[in-house]
C-alpha cells in the first residue's frame, strides 16, 4: 500500500511537472533588445536585436547570430515577429527585409528550428540598409563607379600661340549618394567656349546651364530629374527630366537640347 501510494505520488508530481512545462512553453514573455558588435569592412557597428527572453547558448558566426531557448516554436515566432514590426520592412529582390534605421542595419533572413528540447532562434544581418546597398552596387557596375564625374571635353585648357581652338561644348555630369534620404543626387553645368577674336589668352564662355536634382536608372537609361535650376541660357529649352543612355559606362544624352552646340553629347 504504501509503495503504490509513493508510486502515486510520484506520478502525480511527474503530470504536474508535465503540464507545467507545457504551460511554461507556451507563455509570452517577450523578447530583450541585446546589444552586440557587427564587424565589417570600415570597423566595426553595435547592434540591437530583439532575442526571446529566456534564450541562452548564443552563437556568432559570419554576420549571423542565434540562441537557444525551450519554449515552443509558435510563441517564439510570435516575440520575434513583434520585434521585427518595430523595424521599417524594405523590399527588393522580390523579398521583404527588415531596416533598424536608428542602428543602421537591416535583418535579411531569420528562422525559429525546432529540436526535441529546445528550439534555436538565427538571425542573418548585413551593415546599413540591405536594399539601398544593393542598389547603390548595381549603380556602380552600370556607370563604372558612383560619386563620380561623367564630362564631355576638359574644363582644364591650356593655350599658346600655335594653338588653334575650335569653339566646344563643355559638359560635367556629377553623382553623388544623399545616405539620409537615401536618394542618388546629382549636379549638372555646361558652358560654350568661343576664342576672342585678337587675344590668344583668352576665351568667351557661355553659361547654358547649371542644375541639381536626382536620378534613377532603369535597364540601361538613366533619368536625370532637375530640382533646381541656378543658371540657364535663353537660347536653349532645359527639359525638367533628362534621359541618358548607358553605353559602355558612358552617358549618351539622347533628347539632345543642346544640340545647337554639339550633336553628340557623350559624358565619358
Amino acid at each position: 500500500m504504501k509503495k503504490r501510494n509513493i508510486i502515486i505520488i510520484i506520478i502525480i508530481a511527474l503530470i504536474i511537472v508535465i503540464v507545467a512545462f507545457i504551460i511554461f512553453r507556451n507563455v509570452q514573455l517577450g523578447y530583450n533588445k541585446i546589444s552586440m558588435i557587427y564587424d565589417k569592412e570600415e570597423g566595426s557597428q553595435t547592434i540591437e536585436l530583439g532575442v526571446p527572453k529566456l534564450s541562452f547558448m548564443k552563437k556568432e558566426n559570419d554576420k549571423s547570430y542565434s540562441y537557444k531557448n525551450i519554449r515552443s516554436n509558435k510563441v517564439l515566432n510570435n516575440e520575434v515577429k513583434s520585434y521585427l514590426n518595430t523595424m521599417e520592412k524594405i523590399e527588393c529582390n522580390d523579398t521583404t527585409y527588415y531596416y533598424d534605421s536608428k542602428n543602421d542595419f537591416t535583418i535579411i533572413n531569420f528562422s525559429i528550428n525546432d529540436h526535441i528540447l529546445y528550439n534555436t532562434i538565427s538571425y542573418e544581418v548585413r551593415y546599413g540598409n540591405y536594399c539601398f546597398n544593393l542598389q547603390m552596387d548595381k549603380y556602380s557596375k552600370k556607370m563604372g563607379g558612383i560619386k563620380r564625374y561623367h564630362a564631355l571635353n576638359d574644363e582644364a585648357i591650356k593655350l599658346s600661340e600655335d594653338t588653334e581652338f575650335i569653339p566646344r561644348l563643355v559638359v560635367g555630369f556629377l553623382d553623388d549618394v544623399d545616405l539620409d534620404s537615401r536618394t542618388f543626387t546629382a549636379s549638372l553645368y555646361a558652358y560654350y567656349l568661343t576664342p576672342i577674336s585678337n587675344n590668344w589668352e583668352s576665351l568667351k564662355r557661355k553659361e547654358l546651364e547649371k542644375s541639381s536634382g536626382i536620378y534613377e536608372i532603369k535597364g540601361d537609361k538613366l533619368y536625370y530629374t532637375r530640382t533646381s535650376i541656378e543658371q540657364k541660357s535663353d537660347d536653349i529649352d532645359i527639359p525638367e527630366t533628362s534621359i541618358f543612355e548607358i553605353k559602355d559606362k558612358k552617358l549618351v544624352l539622347l533628347d539632345n537640347y543642346l544640340s545647337k552646340y554639339d550633336n553628340n553629347v557623350i559624358l565619358k
